[in-house]
């Protein structure tokens, strides 16, 4: 997938949760747009957030080239 096409979801006015997919079936939450960060070549996914500070865990690198679908979150309006 283009990294515009991403950043566009990411960037989207209110923000709406959203599930990346990935190629070889992996799935990631993006809870809020600071948990994904675009590059040209590479997103990078904060996951496993702390409830209590929103800071993730550790963090997925991954080529944009590798994404199949972006999933709107089902609680979206």
């Amino acid at each position: 997938m283009r990294p515009e096409d991403i950043k566009k979801v990411r960037d989207a006015q209110p923000f709406v949760p959203f599930r990346i997919v990935f190629t070889d079936g992996r799935m990631f939450e993006i809870p809020h747009r600071d948990h994904l960060f675009i590059s040209q070549y590479t997103i990078e996914i904060g996951v496993d957030p702390n409830p209590t500070t929103d800071i993730p865990a550790e963090t997925v690198h991954a080529s944009p080239l590798h994404v199949v679908r972006l999933e709107l979150s089902q609680s979206a309006p």
